[in-house]
């Protein structure tokens, strides 16, 4: 088990990693130590790193630069900030957890329990992922799938541009948190991913039913905020363009 921790401050990275090495159930093999963006790039392209614990606020940076490189390792990130408000958005990527500063012992304990709920492995204290779930979510699974089915499907709360991870979670009663930890480690997608599949299902519906509709009329029917981003969000779902997916389904 390799661990990478971007911290631009010594006095955080050091106590960050004797607590590490004081969780004796949790194997690690080795903690390596960024104080860059460029160094943790570099690490990444020389180690394969299984848990990645990330300062948002390096100084002359921003954290949110690598999530956006490297979005297939936001599953592996645990967010360390001492400004929860910006912590809060990271959870969008789907990030496994948010620390504040200074990091206590028992929360780091319960971020770890996260990664070994989401990457298949256990702490040694915690076998039985049902009973990690339970206890991590703190929610009623049934009726939480329920609710948030009726919010997408019926009520269609996806077609608000301003939607986000915070607001849907608000909806739900729930802290985002829990509502990331229930997307990624249950449903297995991010919240961006659970929130372009609806409004590309959409997408599709308009494009087809109503041939004469404008791309553009669609794109904001649906929730987006700009063609570029609708766009790019259905090429990445369809793999295909808008108006490619139009013409092949109106001649079949």
């Amino acid at each position: 088990m390799k661990v990478l921790i971007l911290e631009d401050e010594p006095i955080h990275a050091k106590y960050l990693t004797k607590l590490l090495n004081s969780i004796s159930e949790f194997p690690i093999d080795e903690i390596f130590h960024a104080t860059s963006l460029e160094m943790a790039y570099s690490y990444y392209r020389q180690l394969t790193i299984n848990i990645f614990f990330l300062d948002l606020t390096i100084f002359g940076s921003d954290g949110f630069q690598f999530l956006d490189q490297f979005p297939n390792e936001t599953t592996k990130t645990i967010v360390v900030s001492a400004n929860i408000d910006i912590a809060i958005r990271a959870f969008e990527y789907g990030v496994i957890d948010f620390l504040a500063k200074p990091v206590s012992d028992e929360r780091l304990r319960l971020a770890l329990e996260r990664y070994s709920l989401r990457s298949g492995t256990s702490l040694k204290e915690t076998k039985n992922r049902n009973y990690v779930k339970s206890r991590l979510l703190q929610v009623d699974i049934d009726k939480l799938e329920s609710r948030l089915s009726e919010l997408m499907e019926v009520k269609k709360v996806y077609q608000n541009e301003e939607l986000t991870l915070e607001t849907l979670a608000e909806k739900l009663e729930l802290h985002p948190r829990q509502l990331s930890e229930f997307l990624n480690g249950i449903k297995q997608t991010s919240f961006n991913s659970f929130l372009h599949s609806y409004r590309i299902k959409e997408a599709k519906e308009l494009l087809i039913k109503y041939p004469e509709m404008k791309v553009s009329d669609v794109c904001f029917e649906v929730g987006y905020k700009s063609l570029s981003s609708f766009y790019e969000a259905f090429k990445k779902e369809q793999k295909t363009t808008t108006s490619e997916f139009r013409q092949k389904t109106l001649t079949t």
